[in-house]
């Protein structure tokens, strides 16, 4: 049995990598991807910036992605979210949770070229499709 998964964009190659890490390799992976991944063009990995929640930097750090990544993330302290013309409003801070911080902002760019790295690592074998 193998693992064929089409779309290495961030879903995707990070499936790929947690599938080979908790198998230990054990479990062919195969990513198909129409894009390089080295490629600067790469459309899943651009330079726009996403938030991770606490919660999914957990499980990233629980098969071993996270640390590999947690130098390009910068920290959510705290949330602020309101509705111009209304009068209410809602501030969330890590503190008054206990937690370091509410989840991590990336950029795409960055963790695209961390991902792809670790996948060469890994048991993963990419199959990069050209489109014409």
């Amino acid at each position: 049995m193998s693992v064929l998964i089409v779309g290495g964009g961030m879903t995707g190659a990070t499936l790929a990598l947690a599938i080979s890490r908790l198998t230990d390799g054990a479990l062919p992976v195969h990513l198909v991807e129409a894009a390089a991944p080295e490629s600067s063009k790469h459309p899943g990995f651009d330079a726009r910036a996403i938030a991770l929640a606490a919660g999914t930097c957990q499980q990233l750090a629980r098969v071993g992605i996270w640390q590999e990544i947690a130098d390009c993330a910068t920290p959510i302290q705290r949330v602020h979210v309101s509705d111009r013309g209304h009068a209410g409003f809602v501030t969330l801070d890590a503190q008054d949770y206990g937690l370091a911080a509410l989840g991590q902002v990336v950029e795409l760019h960055d963790i695209g070229q961390r991902l792809f790295a670790q996948l060469r690592e890994a048991q993963v074998l990419p199959c990069t499709v050209r489109q014409k």
